[in-house]
């Protein structure tokens, strides 16, 4: 990834799509960075299946027309959202794979949460779900209705690594955004019935010690962003389930890809899956290159 590198959104005409455009077109306003907007032309997509009974060049050829069309469609919606410049690239490929490679090349990713050739009642669509686990740049995740533009970024962190790639990234969020961050620690995903028969003393034990740590790892973070402005946040609730409580009145959530809870090997951790498919605002996943 180069300094110069684009804020790439993912297109396919779905709603949620067309959300994505809007959030990825001001939030590379905020960075001063070029829009790339991405259609991928797979022989699988609902328009190029329409189009089979032609010929296959006929066929292509009308299908790549459309994904042109989808593509102007988003460029012009993002030029009227914000004051960007804009690219545009119709892809030939399937779509896991050629997003991953934009990826390799771009500052943020932007996608839908699903698309058109997602499966009716699903919730986080099967190109998503890849991306976010693999993607080599932060990636945003944005459902219908779910941009806002007031309200906390919302980041949660338990100590590892990709947590704390998470915390920077939530930090230059909150600062592009003009945001407060709250910081979420949850006591290892416990919740208070764990912690039945033990003493309040032993409690506050735990507390305080949890407050060290992420009070430590909060200000190595927060030196090059002195101007935000942050909450931290203990609790014994579950991450996911107090996280996503926070959505509703939060700009950005932001996990990382898996914490110290993860089982080894997972590309992407229940915290986070559980997050992405029930926020009711954009959700960045970050992961730990």
């Amino acid at each position: 990834m180069t300094t110069n590198s684009p804020v790439s959104v993912a297109v396919d005409g779905s709603g949620h799509a067309l959300e994505a455009v809007r959030w990825a077109a001001k939030a590379a306003q905020r960075l001063g960075r070029r829009l790339d907007v991405v259609t991928v032309l797979t022989s699988a997509s609902p328009t190029f299946g329409r189009l089979s009974m032609q010929s296959d060049e006929a066929a292509l050829a009308a299908a790549r027309e459309a994904a042109e069309a989808t593509a102007t469609a988003a460029e012009q919606l993002a030029l009227s959202v914000a004051d960007v410049t804009v690219a545009k690239q119709v892809i030939e490929g399937k779509p896991g794979l050629v997003l991953r490679d934009v990826s390799t090349r771009s500052h943020l990713l932007v996608l839908g949460r699903r698309g058109l050739g997602g499966v009716k009642g699903l919730l986080l669509g099967s190109v998503s779900t890849d991306l976010v686990a693999h993607s080599e740049c932060p990636t945003v995740v944005v459902s219908t209705g779910a941009a806002k533009d007031s309200g906390p970024v919302v980041v949660g962190i338990d100590g590892s690594a990709v947590s704390t790639e998470a915390l920077n990234q939530a930090f230059a969020s909150a600062a592009s955004m003009k945001a407060p961050l709250r910081v979420i620690h949850s006591f290892g995903g416990f919740t208070d019935e764990v912690f039945h028969g033990y003493s309040g003393q032993a409690l506050e034990n735990l507390r305080v010690n949890a407050n060290i740590a992420i009070e430590s790892q909060v200000a190595d973070a927060a030196e090059k962003y002195p101007e935000v402005e942050v909450e931290i946040v203990l609790t014994t609730e579950a991450p996911a389930e107090h996280i996503s409580g926070l959505s509703d009145t939060a700009q950005l959530i932001v996990v990382g890809t898996r914490g110290r809870g993860g089982f080894r090997g997972l590309a992407l951790g229940s915290t986070s899956q559980a997050i992405l498919h029930v926020a009711e605002c954009p959700v960045m996943v970050v992961q730990n290159h």
